[in-house]
């Protein structure tokens, strides 16, 4: 399956040319030593999945790096400690996701929600898309409430029941194997 995720034009564009073009999906394996195994399998291409989800919508994690503690306002909550570290934030876009996603880059811009105010002084770290048609943003959260190290309450969520879309960890989630496996749930297992 193409990573809608990841190169959306990409799905796009195989969705389009797939009555033109063979495409044949093969599965393989890699022996400890790194040779080639003789299992080898021939794979279906899930094409009405792809064309349900491949499109500039869904969830995203964006992460955030805050080189030291500070006390930063934002909006109604007030003033917040925020510890050194990294923060994930969780948001969603059901439409234009690529754009809102291009935003949190900007360190320019109009202050709209608490992410804007902790972007403008926080360290642009990574942006990871989770495209899909289902809102996931608050199984998200949940999900990350059970791996991160702290969070703060009441961030980002005042439209939803969530305690918080904030999560905080000190290294990189990147890094992290509990954070990889999170993110290839809501990628590819859930499916």
């Amino acid at each position: 399956m193409p990573d809608f995720h990841t190169d959306l034009n990409f799905a796009r564009t195989l969705l389009q040319v797939r009555d033109r073009v063979q495409f044949i999906p093969v599965s393989v394996k890699w022996n400890g030593d790194l040779s080639l195994s003789p299992e080898i399998k021939i794979l279906e291409i899930p094409w009405d999945y792809i064309g349900k989800e491949a499109f500039d919508r869904g969830s995203y994690l964006l992460s955030l790096k805050l080189k030291e503690d500070r006390k930063i306002d934002i909006g109604k909550l007030g003033k917040v400690l925020f510890k050194k570290g990294f923060y994930v934030y969780v948001g969603s876009a059901m439409t234009n996701l690529s754009k809102r996603m291009e935003r949190h880059r900007r360190l320019r811009k109009r202050h709209h929600w608490h992410i804007d105010d902790l972007r403008a002084v926080a360290e642009f770290h990574s942006v990871l898309a989770i495209r899909s048609s289902e809102r996931l943003e608050c199984e998200i959260s949940e999900a990350m409430s059970e791996i991160a190290e702290w969070d703060i309450p009441g961030f980002g969520c005042s439209d939803c029941s969530c305690e918080t879309h904030l999560f905080g960890m000190a290294s990189d989630p990147i890094h992290s194997r509990t954070f990889q496996e999170l993110l290839q749930h809501f990628r590819m297992d859930r499916l």
